[in-house]
């Protein structure tokens, strides 16, 4: 009986390597972990004290930490490269670190998992692929180990160690295994790009995904039955998503909810944030906001696009910000136009009491009152209808008229183009709100949300000023607002992509040159979300990335966002537009003022004709009171 326990102690013994033999193993490992840049490691071994305290050492002197507690491993995500060293061979401690990091997903590409068996295996009478495929089957058949982990195994060969790598391609899929390199305690040969091609071929496995489609009524299908403008974002993302099909070689099977999601209050989530937070599906079909509470419960990969809404809404019309009778001319040049011809004035009246002071000729005297008259003549072109026999005058009022002439000309040519050009009155929030512009929002998942949670001083007043006064017709439909803004002087927040389509389906040419638009706040990129901590974060975002830099997303982009009307100003110029009442209001205003001016000149006329009348008769009863009383005195 001693003797068979002596024996099977013996066996046991021998089943493991001596301190001294782990020498070239953990030259081996710190050759790696130095490879891969790992700040701290966690050793989860069963070696003896002194083989801890060679690898403590060696790894040390790598500026390596390190740790032999498998509680301390992080289950949050690190900015840092973590290792983590397990020897199977503990069988015990392996299988409950496994189910560990299965449970907090910390099989990912932040964390270098690095599995050894320090029993002796029978690599020269096996094959390796076989010895990998089987340690990993026993040990992370139910772990969470998707194509994002980083899970190496070392396998015992003559002179050295091979790394098989491990994953599988989805959560009830078999482990596929592939030889990622090999290492020996001299040097360090990875196959990195087969490993690359290796984890992006998901071999034909189904993920499953959502879209949002925010007009079901509406929605015929995907391309090209694209009848709805609100969801051309979905069209969009399908199309990236039939590309990483390809890419990843799986299959994609596309459900459809209505919202994108929002907090319910109690943590949990609606629509499709809610499905990948209860992990009903492995990612989302459609890009969706970046927002602060969404990170709580899902991850991103990358942006894909940008939604673009914008305030649209045409100019006023330049007469009605200003007077465009003098706009033609810039002050400085009104000043000198004033001046010009009040020196004409004095220059003709100057000449006329010249001429007649010489001439000694009452008739050819000319006042200032007639000066004024003949200048206020040639400033409208009308001339006057006195014979002046002087040639100094005559020189003079040739020089005026040809002098107004020019000026008329120039005021002529611009007013024409003032009187139908648009403002530019109307440039941010603040002048948006100060207008008498009526303004309502396109019907979006957003527009609400984003109205209710903006804290701009400037938004919350246009949205209880111009939008929570009408209550009714605050929301519409696209082609609603996009007819208001055509047809009266009304902003209209729109989705640009859905503006742009319709103004260039609908609109005339010179309709399109008073078009403006102002961005009221600037919305996150949309981007791809997936499940919290997915094993498939890293290679969409790879493959999204791929198609960016090749250009694929610029192409989708061309196909399905039209481009922003342009104003074809030689259209407009062969087009006649009327003048309307608004821009012949100035006229209108100096018709009124010199009618009222000229009757009350009348009645000014009036009364001192009056006057005149009377005091000439009571000075001519004054005169024949002297009369009588001289002739009365006479006969007496």
């Amino acid at each position: 009986m001693r003797n068979s326990v002596a024996f099977l102690f013996c066996l046991v013994v021998s089943s493991f390597k001596t301190s001294a033999e782990y020498d070239g193993l953990i030259n081996a490992l710190t050759r790696v972990f130095i490879h891969n840049h790992v700040q701290t490691v966690t050793a989860v071994t069963c070696w003896p004290r002194d083989a801890n305290n060679r690898l403590l050492l060696a790894l040390s002197s790598a500026d390596i930490s390190v740790n032999f507690h498998p509680s301390v491993i992080p289950v949050h995500e690190t900015w840092y490269r973590y290792g983590i060293l397990v020897d199977v061979s503990c069988a015990q401690v392996a299988t409950t670190l496994f189910q560990k990091a299965s449970k907090h997903r910390l099989f990912n590409m932040q964390n270098d998992w690095i599995l050894i068996n320090s029993r002796q295996n029978e690599s020269h009478s096996r094959k390796t692929s076989a010895i990998a495929l089987e340690t990993f089957e026993m040990h992370l058949s139910e772990a969470y180990v998707l194509p994002e982990s980083n899970v190496f195994l070392f396998v015992d060969f003559a002179g050295g160690w091979e790394i098989w790598e491990g994953f599988k391609v989805g959560k009830m899929e078999r482990i596929q295994v592939n030889r990622y390199g090999m290492v020996t305690t001299d040097k360090l040969n990875f196959e990195k790009n087969h490993s690359i091609s290796f984890r992006s071929n998901l071999r034909g496995i189904t993920l499953k995904a959502t879209t949002v489609i925010s007009e079901p009524n509406k929605f015929k299908g995907f391309y090209p039955f694209a009848d709805t403008d609100l969801d051309t974002f979905a069209q969009m993302h399908y199309d990236l998503n039939m590309i990483l099909q390809d890419q990843l070689n799986f299959k994609i099977d596309l459900g459809i909810v209505d919202s994108f999601g929002w907090n319910l209050g109690n943590g949990s989530f609606s629509g499709l944030t809610g499905q990948l937070q209860r992990e009903e599906i492995d990612f989302g079909g459609i890009g969706s906001f970046i927002r602060k509470d969404r990170m709580t419960a899902i991850d991103y990969t990358v942006g894909t696009f940008y939604r673009q809404p914008a305030a649209l809404f045409k100019q006023p019309p330049l007469s009605s910000v200003h007077n465009i009778c003098i706009l033609p001319f810039k002050f400085e040049v009104w000043m000198v136009t004033l001046f010009t011809f009040i020196g004409f004035t004095i220059l003709i009246a100057f000449l006329s009491r010249t001429t007649r002071a010489f001439k000694k000729d009452e008739k050819e005297t000319l006042n200032v009152l007639d000066s004024v008259t003949i200048v206020h003549g040639a400033i409208c072109q009308q001339g006057y209808t006195m014979n002046l026999n002087a040639g100094s005058i005559r020189v003079a009022i040739f020089v005026l008229f040809l002098t107004a002439v020019f000026l008329f000309t120039s005021y002529s040519a611009s007013i024409v183009a003032l009187l139908q050009s648009p403002s530019n009155s109307i440039k941010t929030i603040n002048d948006l709100v100060e207008s008498s512009m009526t303004f309502s929002a396109q019907i979006t998942p957003y527009s609400r949300v984003y109205f209710d949670e903006s804290d701009d001083p400037l938004l919350r007043k246009l949205y209880d000023k111009k939008m929570k006064s009408h209550d009714k017709d605050m929301y519409t439909e696209a082609s609603t607002g996009i007819t208001r803004i055509r047809t009266e002087f009304h902003g209209f927040l729109i989705e640009v992509v859905s503006a742009y389509k319709l103004i260039s389906q609908l609109w005339r040419e010179e309709e399109k040159c008073g078009i403006s638009e102002i961005q009221l706040f600037k919305l996150p990129i949309l981007a791809l979300a997936v499940v919290k901590r997915s094993g498939y974060k890293d290679i969409l975002k790879q493959k999204l990335m791929q198609q960016q830099e090749v250009g694929l997303k610029n192409r989708i982009i061309r196909r399905w966002i039209p481009a922003k009307p342009m104003c074809d100003s030689s259209n407009r110029a062969n087009q006649f537009v009327s003048v309307s009442i608004k821009e012949i209001y100035p006229m209108l205003q100096i018709y009124g003022f010199g009618l009222c001016i000229s009757i009350i000149i009348l009645f000014f006329e009036i009364a001192y004709n009056a006057y005149t009348c009377r005091s000439k008769t009571l000075h001519i009863n004054s005169y024949l009171s002297v009369f009588r009383f001289m002739y009365n005195k006479r006969d007496s």
